[in-house]
């Protein structure tokens, strides 16, 4: 992942400014559901998605982190964890 400076439309705080980003878009099966994102390890919690469905997180720690997905269609949640092990993160 390419390392990026001065990307204020992330974060008013600029210490959020610079460096890895990951955007991604979760595709849900039901219409209707409500998706949450939630990078374990960050600083934000679980991020309820908006209806584009997209969020970018700020990747600080590719070995110590993980995104967390969880999907509710009203009835029944799913949730699934992902690493980033596999990431390769530019340095400045």
């Amino acid at each position: 992942m390419k390392h990026v400076t001065g990307y204020t439309g992330f974060s008013s705080n600029t210490s959020e400014q610079e460096g890895n980003y990951l955007a991604l878009k979760v595709d849900a099966d039901f219409e209707d559901a409500v998706a949450t994102v939630e990078l374990v390890g960050g600083t934000k919690g679980p991020v309820t998605l908006d209806d584009d469905m997209n969020i970018v997180l700020l990747i600080k720690n590719k070995d110590t982190q993980s995104i967390k997905v969880t999907v509710y269609d009203g009835e029944n949640s799913t949730t699934k964890t992902y690493g980033l092990t596999g990431l390769t993160l530019e340095t400045e």
